[in-house]
């Protein structure tokens, strides 16, 4: 098994994999490679790299696995605290969360809608919209 740094080259969302540029490998172009994401099953979770973003892929010949995207001197990380879950969107909106001081903070360039089968309660008490409860 080999492990190399290397740069998305073509993107497939509908099948959650992508194919590499391998610097370590002459610059070639791998086959498609599937992502490792963190749940499919009962839990899922999805998010797919962008072309040309730094990426660790492992090959046993040329059968691979992309274990993630890196952060390089061009792309540093977005938040410098251990305390801090983050995520940020291309658009500006982000959604941070400290664990330390628990708190949760939302921004959403666009609409925001929540949908639920519940109550929503601010404080303690339900959260009244259009004048229902």
């Amino acid at each position: 098994m080999k492990m190399e740094e290397c740069t998305v080259a073509a993107v497939f969302p509908e099948r959650g994999s992508v194919r590499v540029k391998r610097e370590q490998s002459d610059g070639i172009i791998s086959a498609e490679l599937p992502i490792v994401f963190q749940w499919t099953l009962k839990n899922q979770e999805y998010t797919m790299p962008a072309i040309d973003e730094p990426v660790i892929c492992i090959f046993n010949g040329s059968v691979g696995y992309v274990l993630g995207a890196i952060y390089s001197d061009v792309s540093t990380p977005p938040v410098k605290d251990v305390n801090k879950h983050y995520m940020r969107f291309e658009d500006g909106s982000f959604i941070e969360y400290d664990v330390k001081t628990h708190q949760l903070f939302v921004k959403v360039e666009g609409e925001l809608n929540i949908e639920t089968k519940g109550t929503v309660t601010v404080n303690g008490q339900p959260l009244t919209l259009n004048g229902s409860s």
